[in-house]
């Protein structure tokens, strides 16, 4: 009997042994969208640890706020197509930026047959085509805030003269362009909301701006091309950028695998959450991680996921500070639901209005966003909504989201 009783005990401590790590094991972060994205997104799974569902679409497993995509027939596993249907309306992402080849990357500044809004050319994409696309394209989705130019200076001025630049983000605005691709200087702005950035490096940081350049240009997508040397002078980089580029906006950028390095998991967790504290603090916009296909199972092997931990470290610096907000709109005489009301978010940070989205309605009426909610226990973010509908005065809302939260609007009536 008592050599029983020891054998039960030893199996039953055995069993508690087994059962105490999961019982220890914090349940993971609900993961709502917010300001973290992909330049490239890849038609590929990511794998799983911590809450993680392992093949799951990358997509879905980081849920990513913004997306930027290639202007190009196809990028990996996605046509530009389904990259702009995937990000408007299946993700339903906050916010889609194009990205432009200059020709140092087999761009071409105006290929005027690169006319299919849906379909740009695989080779030799038109940049000033490229730009009237999003600004057409943005009229179905309001999400798409601008066109990023990718490595402008190993193209301007030489490739890209200022008159290029001109072209392109009239363009961009919205102004008509000829059957040769020249822009027709005395039509309207019909989008003139969009934005032009263009890449910065930090070895480009010691280039002064041209005023003319600074004048057409609304912000920046930066990046380190060293980033595993000089990851922690990521702060001072972003001040020089608010003094180099004043009042531009700063959308930053993280590898996670470089073509000529390794960036070390340091580098990738210091921006990362450096970049929390930026953003909550307005000094940047975004950041993007190069690039979706480096965190898939089809291209990175497991040991390498491992060893950046993303679901461990984004569940205890990003996920977790994250909230979201859903509304209605309806017709104020019918009440019935108002579809393709325009929905404008903006974050609102020491004083200046910050974009984080806009969305139409969809057929319901409704829509919802998501937005960071700072990390402290007493931080409340602002958020001022704007519900536009033609012929209705506009509907002004400010809320504060909760963390990790769904917060219900009241119904907006236009």
């Amino acid at each position: 009997m008592k050599k029983l009783l020891t054998e039960i005990a030893i199996v039953t401590l055995c069993l508690l042994s087994q059962i105490e790590p999961v019982a220890q094991t914090a349940s993971p972060a609900k993961k709502l969208q917010g300001f973290l994205g992909t330049y490239h997104p890849f038609n590929g799974t990511a794998y799983g640890g911590e809450g993680w569902n392992e093949g799951e679409l990358v997509q879905h497993a980081f849920n990513f706020g913004q997306n930027a995509v290639l202007v190009k027939g196809s990028h990996n596993g996605y046509t530009f197509e389904q990259n702009i249907d995937n990000s408007c309306r299946e993700w339903d992402v906050n916010r889609v930026y194009g990205i432009l080849l200059p020709p140092s990357e087999f761009g071409v500044v105006n290929q005027p047959t690169d006319s299919d809004i849906l379909k740009p050319f695989e080779k030799k994409p038109g940049m000033i085509q490229g730009m009237h696309r999003f600004s057409e394209l943005s009229k179905r989705c309001p999400q798409i805030a601008g066109v990023i130019i990718d490595d402008l200076y190993n193209d301007f001025p030489k490739n890209i003269s200022l008159n290029d630049l001109r072209e392109m983000k009239d363009a961009l605005m919205g102004k008509q362009t000829d059957e040769e691709g020249k822009v027709v200087d005395s039509s309207p702005a019909t989008t003139p909301d969009l934005k032009l950035y263009f890449v910065v490096y930090e070895h480009h940081l010691d280039i002064q701006p041209k005023p003319e350049v600074l004048e057409l240009i609304d912000g920046v997508s930066f990046w380190m091309w060293k980033q595993s040397e000089h990851y922690k002078q990521f702060d001072d980089y972003i001040n020089t950028l608010s003094r180099l580029y004043p009042n531009k906006e700063i959308i930053s950028g993280v590898y996670v695998r470089h073509s000529r390095e390794t960036p070390v998991v340091e580098s990738v967790h210091h921006i990362i959450d450096r970049a929390t504290d930026l953003y909550a603090k307005g000094k940047i916009n975004g950041l993007l991680v190069f690039s979706a296909i480096w965190l898939s199972r089809e291209e990175s092997k497991r040991e390498r996921w491992d060893a950046l931990g993303l679901p461990q470290f984004l569940g205890r610096v990003y996920y977790p500070f994250l909230g979201e907000g859903e509304g209605r709109v309806v017709d104020s005489r019918t009440k019935k639901p108002l579809p393709n009301a325009l929905v404008t978010i903006s974050r609102l940070s020491d004083g200046k209005r910050l974009p984080v989205t806009r969305k139409f309605t969809d057929e319901r009426g409704e829509y919802h966003f998501g937005g960071w909610t700072g990390k402290g226990k007493k931080d409340r973010v602002s958020y001022e909504i704007k519900i536009e509908s033609r012929g209705s005065k506009p509907h002004i809302i400010n809320v504060k989201l909760r963390a990790g939260a769904v917060l219900t609007l009241d119904e907006a009536r236009l």
